[in-house]
């Protein structure tokens, strides 16, 4: 399914600090390294034009392109060259002494002084008078400064004070655009992490594939746009790394079940919901609903007994079923087994939402997970009955060979036993969740991390961080959808609901946890256009789901349309 990602419309996501591997491979096979560059540069300056075709500006754009020393610093020269040959004004900066430039980037800046004398000037400090008369009369700035072999230090002077001045610019002068080539100057591309400060760009262009750190927080937010450029690596070049991909549109709509024209309820999917308790009947609530609104054609719920007329009142289409409660009115241990035979008539159950932290009930949680035959999504409090599994040396902890868990980053914290989970380091835990708890481990937030043990594969299969390898044995996906208007009580338990619908279908977990995730994200996208991010509630998702699924019916059954 992975290993031709490119036919099922996925997008490879790569450690930056594979580019210069990757660039030795193909160099190395043939491929001349000043024709790559000027591939990327060219690249560039083609977007800057096209951005700047219908501007309006009554003469020539005027721009400024800040060059390091290595390969993004030649990108900078070769668009520089371009830019001057489409008739704009611009003047070159570089912040690296000749003599220090990549042997590519030299040729290049040689290249550009012999056609246009005095055009470049060495940049020995922000505080200079020539850097900053001419930012101020800009329309554009291209930032190549840094490329993807920042790793792990922090930028320095002068380079952190010229990113400073560019980011002030941006902000005094709203017109002012900032581009950045390959990945905004002072994100490590690796991860994400900001190293000190880093450039804010409105538009990045990336080559060949994205990076991690183009798509994890926090380096995300310093992007703008992202546009991926081809410049001439051949895909076989990109794998053998590591297995991260970006699911699209068409690979989320050809992965959903396909109906046939006579089909009925009990053949597209049966789920079983057990959640709710006193208090908080809502996140049961919504967890039935986008279930239905999905396509399950049949969704029942398990309840305590006394919030039984609660539901009857608010879910018109779900089956209820009163079951032993404790005091405190949350599911009671002693109704295992009315709900593990109600188990058995559904294909798929999410157990979870608003369930609450009640210890005979965590009990029951923990005996569901190891005991039900069917597909299992275990959020919310439910993930509670995973913590005492942390000291367990068994790598198969939970019994269950089809779970998905889907945490905050607080949940993960917790059920991980560690510290708080830094931006940059999500990824990092949740591959290594996903294996603690042999289960496709969703960790919510800006961009959705999705991971899971590869098959066949083995946790000892890890390869150590540290020198700059990662796990060959877990493929993740990082979901290009949604906005931080889901910043809101009750977004998750709409998430469980729709990964547990397409559970009940038949899709694999894996497949359901990353369809979810995008359709979950793409339906705030949806409502946030129609009225606005901060307005939005939970339930207003309900709506947008109706949008992303007349989508995906185009795309899956374009023929009818």
């Amino acid at each position: 399914m992975y290993q031709k990602e490119k036919e099922f419309r996925l997008n490879r996501i790569l450690m930056g600090s594979r580019v210069a591997e990757i660039d030795r491979k193909a160099i190395s096979d043939g491929i001349d390294s000043k024709k790559l560059m000027k591939n990327a540069g060219t690249g560039v300056a083609k977007e800057i034009i096209y951005d700047y075709s219908d501007y309006g500006l009554k003469r020539s754009p005027r721009g400024v392109v800040i060059s390091g020393g290595g390969n993004n610093g030649g990108d900078g020269f070769v668009a520089a060259g371009c830019l001057i040959e489409a008739g704009f004004d611009v003047k070159v900066f570089h912040v690296t002494l000749p003599e220090k430039f990549s042997s590519d980037s030299y040729y290049y800046y040689n290249k550009l002084i012999e056609k246009n004398p005095g055009l470049l000037e060495y940049l020995e400090s922000a505080d200079s008078e020539a850097f900053n008369d001419r930012l101020k009369k800009c329309d554009f700035i291209v930032d190549a400064i840094f490329g993807t072999g920042l790793h792990k230090n922090q930028v320095r002077r002068p380079a952190l004070d010229i990113i400073d001045s560019i980011n002030s610019s941006r902000m005094k002068n709203k017109n002012i655009r900032v581009y950045s080539v390959d990945i905004p100057s002072g994100v490590d591309s690796d991860n994400g992490k900001v190293l000190g400060s880093a450039v804010y760009a409105d538009k990045t262009i990336t080559f060949g594939c994205k990076k991690i750190g183009n798509i994890n927080y926090p380096g995300a937010s310093h992007n703008g746009s992202l546009k991926v450029l081809d410049i001439g690596i051949p895909s076989k070049y990109f794998e053998g790394y590591e297995k991260i991909f970006e699911p699209s549109l068409e690979w989320v709509s050809e992965k959903l079940p396909r109906r046939l024209p006579w089909t009925y309820k009990h053949r597209v999917g049966k789920l079983l919901v057990i959640a709710g308790s006193r208090g908080f009947t809502g996140a049961a609530a919504m967890t039935c609903m986008s279930a239905m609104r999905a396509g399950a054609g049949l969704v029942s719920l398990a309840c305590p007994g006394d919030t039984n007329a609660i539901f009857e009142e608010k879910l018109t289409e779900v089956i209820t079923y009163p079951m032993e409660q404790t005091d405190s009115v949350s599911l009671h241990y002693k109704s295992l087994d009315k709900i593990m035979d109600l188990a058995a008539r559904n294909d798929a159950a999410v157990i979870g939402p608003g369930i609450s932290r009640e210890p005979e009930t965590i009990r029951l949680v923990r005996e569901l997970i190891s005991s039900l035959e069917i597909p299992v999504l275990l959020d919310a409090d439910g993930l509670q009955a995973l913590t005492a599994l942390n000291n367990v040396k068994d790598e198969q902890k939970t019994g269950h060979a089809d779970l998905i868990i889907t945490p905050h980053a607080g949940e993960l914290s917790s059920i991980m036993g560690i510290n708080k989970i830094p931006l940059e380091k999500r990824l990092e835990v949740n591959e290594d969740s996903s294996i603690k708890f042999r289960a496709v481990s969703v960790l919510k937030g800006a961009g959705t991390i999705i991971s899971a043990l590869l098959p066949g594969r083995k946790s000892g299969e890890i390869r150590s961080r540290d020198n700059g390898e990662v796990k060959n044995n877990v493929t993740s996906f990082i979901n290009p959808t949604g906005n931080w208007g889901m910043a809101s009580a009750g977004t998750g338990d709409i998430l469980s609901g729709i990964i547990g619908s397409l559970l009940c279908q038949g899709m694999k977990p894996l497949e359901a946890a990353v369809c979810g995730t995008y359709i979950h994200g793409m339906a705030a996208d949806i409502v946030s256009r129609k009225s606005s991010r901060t307005a939005l509630i939970a339930t207003d998702l309900l709506e947008g789901m109706k949008d992303v699924f007349l989508e995906i019916e185009k795309i899956k059954y374009a023929k009818e349309f």
